[in-house]
């Protein structure tokens, strides 16, 4: 607790004391008066009995009434103050790819679920980083902007599916320009993307927007999501069952593969580094909570 009028407090140490010395000197006077006056049978019978009970009680209530009144003065204020508390840490945005080669089942559940696991472990042990999401298939979406409000993302994490990208195709180097784009525009700290992705690239300059994103100082991190050997692409009807599998033109299933090369290039061009789905959710998710704890952290603001 703490008084806007402290002054007052002070007034009342002074002068709470001196009233009750002055209240209990005139009640002292009042009762030898009344008994100079009169017999103390005479008193007796002229009173109320309990008179003078009542009356201590009442110049007990009125010494109470000056204190309360002084104490009111002062202002006391209690509570929670606020307090500007300074964090530190990083700028991170998640890219996360989700084409339909991600609902390939060579890491369980599937790709995509395997990435939003791991984003998930990740998020309850990064309280003090901005974390920002982009989604993209065909084209790279937006999704969750910087915050540090990691109950936020994780409502933004999970809506996400492979039907919120509606434009087909993988194009990781549309996904890498928007997360260099969002970085340069809103960041003055650290800057860190992780890329999650099968690596089944659909355009031709990835490597190139890597190079970009060294010279403005943000480092990738990539996640190759999947196996070498890879698996069909499950199709399934409203109620899980697969009921076939994607297939290109000709009518051939198509087998889904991790093209770890174009992964492991970006996050070198970049001063980041590879992990392989192979380590685990939670062994990927603690690799990188491991290199990102050991950069720079700036104030978070």
């Amino acid at each position: 607790m703490k008084f806007a009028n402290i002054v007052w407090i002070y007034l009342m140490i002074v002068l709470v004391p001196i009233w009750l010395v002055v209240l209990f000197f005139v009640y002292k006077k009042y009762v030898q008066n009344v008994n100079n006056l009169f017999s103390l049978n005479l008193v007796s019978k002229l009173t109320i009995p309990g008179l003078f009970k009542v009356q201590k009680v009442l110049l007990f209530f009125y010494f109470l009434v000056f204190a309360l009144f002084l104490f009111v003065l002062s202002s006391p204020q209690w509570g929670l103050v606020p307090k500007e508390v300074k964090t530190y840490g990083v700028d991170l945005v998640f890219i996360v790819d989700v084409s339909k080669s991600m609902l390939t089942e060579d890491v369980v559940p599937n790709r995509l679920e395997f990435v939003k696991r791991t984003i998930e472990f990740m998020l309850d042990r990064i309280e003090t980083h901005r974390v920002g999401i982009i989604v993209f298939a065909g084209i790279a979406y937006y999704l969750c902007p910087l915050t540090v409000d990691h109950t936020a993302v994780k409502e933004y994490l999970s809506i996400i599916d492979t039907d919120i990208v509606t434009y087909p195709g993988t194009k990781i180097g549309l996904a890498l320009q928007e997360a260099v784009r969002v970085l340069k525009e809103q960041s003055q700290g650290t800057k860190v993307v992780v890329l999650f992705s099968d690596g089944e690239d659909h355009d031709s300059y990835a490597s190139s927007i890597a190079e970009e994103a060294k010279k403005d100082g943000i480092i990738v991190y990539t996640v190759g999501v999947g196996t070498p050997e890879g698996r069909p692409i499950p199709i399934r009807d409203s109620q899980g069952n697969i009921v076939d599998y994607k297939k290109d033109k000709q009518g051939n299933i198509v087998v889904s593969r991790l093209n770890e090369q174009l992964m492991y290039e970006i996050a070198e061009k970049t001063s980041g580094r590879y992990f392989s789905s192979n380590y685990g959710e939670l062994g990927v998710a603690q690799q990188l909570i491991n290199e990102i704890s050991s950069l720079k952290q700036s104030e978070i603001k």
